[in-house]
């Protein structure tokens, strides 16, 4: 496993913070050390780094139970895409804030009826007198009430495919006309839908070409892709299910203890390709196969450890004693299915890894 020269340093701000602090003070303590985007540039607020650096803070933050969700996507979601397509101005103006841990962001590119199927979305803009015009809703964001960004396509013309005549914009979600409103599950987080009725946007928030922006959509999408995120839920998931097997000693017998292992060695190996997939990446930019790949094994590791725990430990008489136990048994169950349609959907991640050669086969 890569050991980042930062990890050292992440973990003594993490445990350093006062007790009962949040997300969000660990992430404006990681940005006050260049640590929230250590890979970004030092112009843009980080420390020049490596992807390893990143996948440290990451590791970190999601052990903790700190929304590692919400660092994916500001950081290599939103931030990444404004690093890679947007002007110098644009990187200027909110790269550093996103660094600084204190400017959030959200990837608004899924609708109700589009699903994972990124170019059939309905939101719109058209041309206004200063700028742009948004109207659409956008779905299944997770902590967008944190957020003062987001990066919403929109298609802006009809062109020769469902592909052409989609824009990037990095929205102001203060602006009017913008409604953040809230979704709630039976289990985690709730998610939210962000909905723009007549909303202004101007010239200068267009990030990659007018028309042109699928490439930048999909490679927004593709920052995150290495299954990070996925892994630090199995790792949380099962430390719940070990903590359930100590507090009840008469479960833990020889079937269940081996169980544990497996799911543990498979956590580590998934961590191991994705750290490879890191190492192996030019720059910001990964290989969509062995992305994908990784992305669909740490998946596949996680929600190995939900299934375990639905059908080894939740349907135990005893367990059902222990309330704050069961929260988190059940929030494994409720969020496992989730992995194979968040960010990229498991068909979209096979069909990618079948464009290999060798992995397609396979």
């Amino acid at each position: 496993m890569i050991r980042s020269t930062v990890e050292d340093e992440v973990a003594r701000i993490l445990d350093g913070l006062p007790p009962g602090a949040g997300a969000r003070q660990a992430f404006a303590a990681l940005g006050e050390a260049r640590l929230f985007a250590p890979h970004y540039p030092e112009e843009y607020g980080g420390r020049g780094g490596t992807l390893a650096d990143y996948a440290a803070v990451a590791d970190a933050l999601g052990d903790r139970g700190f929304a590692d969700e919400v660092h994916l996507v500001t950081v290599q979601g939103v931030g990444c895409a404004v690093l890679y397509f947007g002007t110098e101005q644009q990187r200027r103006r909110w790269l550093p804030g996103i660094a600084s841990g204190r400017t959030l962001a959200s990837l608004l590119l899924s609708e109700v009826d589009a699903g994972s199927d990124a170019a059939a979305i309905t939101t719109s803009a058209r041309e206004g007198a200063a700028g742009w015009i948004l109207n659409g809703r956008k779905c299944w964001s997770l902590h967008a009430d944190w957020s003062s960004i987001g990066l919403c396509s929109a298609r802006t013309s009809k062109g020769p495919n469902r592909y052409s005549g989609i824009t990037l914009f990095v929205v102001d979600l203060t602006s009017p006309g913008i409604t953040v409103a809230e979704r709630p599950r039976l289990l985690g987080e709730p998610y939210f839908t962000v909905s723009f009725d007549e909303v202004a946007v101007p010239d200068d928030a267009m990030v990659g070409p007018l028309g042109g922006g699928f490439r930048v959509l999909t490679s927004a999408a593709g920052y995150e892709r290495a299954g990070l995120d996925y892994l630090s839920r199995g790792r949380v998931w099962l430390r719940a299910a070990e903590e359930t097997l100590v507090a009840f000693p008469q479960l833990c017998d020889e079937r269940r203890r081996a169980g544990l292992v497996r799911l543990e060695y498979g956590l580590q190996a998934a961590h191991e390709l994705a750290d490879a997939t890191i190492a192996g990446a030019d720059d910001f930019e990964f290989d969509y196969v062995s992305s994908a790949y990784s992305k669909y094994t740490c998946g596949e590791a996680a929600q190995a450890v939900a299934r375990w725990v639905a059908e080894e430990l939740l349907p135990e008489p005893v367990v059902q004693t222990r309330g704050d136990l069961v929260r988190r048994l059940r929030a494994a169950v409720a969020e496992g299915p989730e992995l194979s349609i968040s960010g990229n959907a498991v068909d979209l991640l096979l069909d990618t890894i079948s464009l290999d050669p060798s992995l397609g086969e396979v």
